[in-house]
């Protein structure tokens, strides 16, 4: 059995999420240079995605400009279960196969055997 297109669809959207909030961690970690376009694109990429948790807890400031996010360890997290959860919603897509048998049958009127070949989808 396959995932539906629907399950499919949600893995991806959540892990586009989760690799644009991850990066943003990395970037706030490691102190990157704001004036990056790359970095840019990071951070307006993910603010919208942080708003429900940016109060929830502080940022812890490390020596040397390094930043820890909470919230954006929180977010990574909720983003994941909320997509296994909305996944659950589509379930797995099965494969209708044709599956063929050679089956030898005896005829009841004249005792005579004779192969039959028989389709059966599974």
């Amino acid at each position: 059995m396959r995932r539906s297109a629907g399950a499919t669809v949600i893995s991806f959207i959540i892990g586009i999420i989760q690799l644009i909030l991850v990066l943003r961690f990395i970037f706030q970690l490691l102190n990157a240079n704001e004036g990056a376009a790359f970095a840019q694109l990071i951070y307006n990429l993910s603010q919208p995605l942080l708003l429900p948790f940016a109060a929830i807890f502080p940022n812890i400031k490390l020596s040397n400009g390094f930043v820890v996010e909470l919230s954006t360890i929180v977010a990574i997290i909720v983003y994941g279960v909320v997509g296994m959860l909305l996944k659950k919603l589509f379930p797995p897509r099965r494969e209708n196969t044709v599956h063929r048998e050679t089956v030898i049958r005896e005829d009841p009127t004249t005792g005579e055997e004779r192969i039959v070949k028989e389709d059966r989808l599974r």
